[in-house]
């Protein structure tokens, strides 16, 4: 067994605090990782993030389960606060127009990070 450290940076519910998923699982509107929180290199949209579809956390899948996968607002599991919301349906493109957006949206507004990164340690097998 083989210890890792990971850093970690929570994003949270903005009224609630509740840590809803980790920052490195975000995407910005040309499906590239988020290198930092203040640079929107190459995006089109700087208003909100993506969540790919591979790396939900399990109270999303089950917000878009409820919904049939179709659209939907996405809202935080503690307080039911709206952060964002989902569209399978339109299958939008970016402001220029070269990128399709992945359907499950975040609004930055209405969620925190945390900017103090956490070690966190990771068991691998």
């Amino acid at each position: 067994m083989e210890f890792q450290n990971e850093i970690v940076q929570p994003i949270r519910c903005q009224k609630c605090r509740f840590n809803l998923f980790n920052y490195g699982d975000v995407l910005d509107s040309h499906g590239n990782g988020i290198e930092n929180t203040t640079s929107t290199r190459d995006s089109c949209s700087t208003e909100v993030w993506y969540l790919p579809e591979d790396k939900l956390p399990s109270w999303i899948k089950s917000n878009i389960e409820s919904g049939d996968w179709i659209k939907g607002k996405v809202s935080c599991p503690k307080c039911q606060f709206r952060i964002g919301s989902y569209n399978f349906v339109s299958g939008m493109k970016c402001k220029c127009r070269s990128h399709v957006l992945p359907p499950i949206h975040i609004v930055k507004s209405k969620v925190d990070i945390i900017q103090s990164p956490v070690s966190l340690q990771i068991i691998q097998k």
